[in-house]
């Protein structure tokens, strides 16, 4: 218990250390025996790893078995803030969620690609087999709507809401509880410039090594 107690400790003076100017939680789920690596798109599934991203559907699995379709609202150290799919109505798009959930990753058994929106069927993410790494960076990553006519009176559009599905991105509007598919669409791939991708890959290095070797390493500057 005590050595564990002096672990958070450490990784809490590595990443203050570290991001004393950044105020922002980010998550990167990397596959286990692989090195962390940062592309221009992390938001699609890639069997390396890829980050969750604000504002996104995610279909996961908990430990009890349950499965939860949930829109990613923040990201906090070891914690995912989510909220269910609104009840907003056509003539009632104010309407907005009711209740945040804080999930912590450990309880996440699955994370489901679907490519069946009525079977809930598609490829598992067994979340097991791969590290979260929770890291402090001056990006947001938040993927935006878009939006769009869904109804034929055309009266307003619709906000469309990104969804992590087998097929990539799909844009997806909600109503009365339920997520409808709308499109997909390739998504236009992050514009990081060398410097953000670099801070960005030291920042997750630093939380990586104290998981895998419990030590921390600082980048030379």
């Amino acid at each position: 218990m005590k050595s564990k107690l002096i672990l958070v400790l450490l990784l809490f003076i590595s990443i203050i250390s570290y991001s004393e100017n950044d105020s922002i939680w980010n998550v990167m789920i990397l596959k286990k025996g692989e090195q962390p690596e940062v592309r221009s798109n992390m938001i699609e599934y890639n069997p390396k790893g890829f980050y969750l991203y604000r504002n996104c559907f995610y279909d996961i699995e908990l430990i009890d078995k349950s499965k939860q379709t949930l829109r990613l609202v923040d990201i906090k150290m070891d914690t995912l803030r989510f909220v269910r799919i609104s009840k907003r109505k056509d003539k009632k798009i104010v309407i907005l969620p009711e209740d945040t959930i804080n999930i912590n990753f450990k309880t996440i058994n699955n994370i489901i690609l679907v490519n069946n929106w009525d079977s809930y069927r598609g490829k598992k993410i067994k979340c097991n087999k791969y590290y979260f790494i929770f890291f402090q960076s001056q990006i947001d990553n938040t993927y935006e709507s878009k939006f769009d006519y869904v109804f034929p009176s055309r009266e307003f559009k619709n906000e469309l809401f990104p969804r992590l599905s087998k097929n990539g991105i799909t844009y997806h509007y909600e109503y009365d509880g339920k997520i409808y598919y709308h499109s997909g669409l390739k998504p236009i791939k992050p514009l990081l410039n060398p410097d953000e991708m670099e801070n960005t890959l030291k920042a997750v290095n630093i939380v990586f090594d104290l998981i895998v070797n419990k030590r921390i390493t600082f980048p030379i500057k």
